[in-house]
Order: structure tokens, then C-alpha cells, then sequence
């Protein structure tokens, strides 16, 4: 599992070009940016850099979490990233992070 840390400097790669989008099959069933791995990346991103996970009160709605939640781990879009980020790692690792902040 990666920290915050690790998950921050692996999806500050991303230079969102899209190519990761295609190989997702939740992306390619329900065509929405979100449930695609660039839209995963840009929303962790997004709640590392407003405090989730570091101790801040930040609060995620249900689309934020179904998002995240239905990556499949499966790893097709690290085989497509020219910047060679571990997406489905930092997925996995950010969806322990939101389970943990959920059970507190």
C-alpha cells in the first residue's frame, strides 16, 4: 500500500493525455470522465491537495466515492501511461484511505 505521499507524487504525474481512458473497461461501460482512471487521478489529486488523509476534515460526496470506488484494479491503464505512473496502485491505496477515514 502507498501513503498519501506516495499516492500524491505518483498522480502529480499525470499529464492528462487521455491515452489511459480507453483501456479502462469502467470507463469504456459507462463513459463518464470520472469513472475513467484520468478522472480517478484528477479527484484524488484534488482531495490530497484539500487535506484528505492528512488529518483535515474534508468531506467526499457519494459520486466522489462510487468513482473511486468502482476501479477495478484490473491495471490496464498502467500499460498505456506514457508517464508510467502505478494508476491502479494509487487507486487502490487511495480507496483504503477513503475506507479508513470512513470508519472513523
Amino acid at each position: 500500500m502507498m501513503s498519501v505521499k506516495e499516492i500524491h507524487e505518483e498522480v502529480k504525474k499525470c499529464m492528462y493525455c487521455g491515452f489511459c481512458e480507453f483501456a479502462c473497461p469502467t470507463f469504456n461501460a459507462l463513459r463518464s470522465r470520472s469513472y475513467g482512471p484520468r478522472g480517478r487521478v484528477n479527484l484524488i489529486k484534488t482531495l490530497i491537495e484539500d487535506g484528505f488523509g492528512q488529518g483535515r476534515d474534508v468531506k467526499i460526496d457519494a459520486g466522489v466515492i462510487n468513482s473511486i470506488m468502482t476501479c477495478l484494479h484490473c491495471a490496464a491503464c498502467d500499460t498505456q501511461c506514457p508517464a508510467g505512473i502505478k494508476i491502479a496502485d494509487a487507486i487502490h491505496s487511495f480507496k483504503a484511505i477513503i475506507l479508513q477515514a470512513m470508519l472513523k
